[in-house]
């Protein structure tokens, strides 16, 4: 998923979910920092190419949030774990009705 904000269509935010039997490897002279997630899971902070990327498994899928580095004031690693948080949730624990 890709989105373009309508404010600022230079910047690109992108989720990549792929098998982690498909996934892509981690380069260490990437990596910038490993976050640990409250499900106990790693995810890897990187720069890759331009973009700040965080990166991260669940389930049998690899995770990769990837926002363009120019926003990285505005999205930093830390807000990428929040939202890397928020995916590894349950439905059922987010959602009360």
């Amino acid at each position: 998923m890709e989105f373009i904000s309508d404010q600022s269509p230079e910047n690109h935010y992108k989720i990549d979910v792929r098998p982690v039997n498909q996934k892509i490897p981690i380069r260490e002279k990437y990596v910038l920092n490993v976050f640990k997630l409250k499900s106990g899971n790693d995810a890897t902070y990187m720069k890759i190419a331009g973009f700040n990327v965080l990166v991260f498994e669940r389930d049998s899928w690899q995770y990769m949030l990837s926002v363009d580095k120019r926003v990285s004031d505005k999205v930093t690693p830390e807000t990428l774990v929040q939202i890397a948080i928020l995916l590894i949730i349950p439905l059922n624990e987010v959602v009360r009705c």
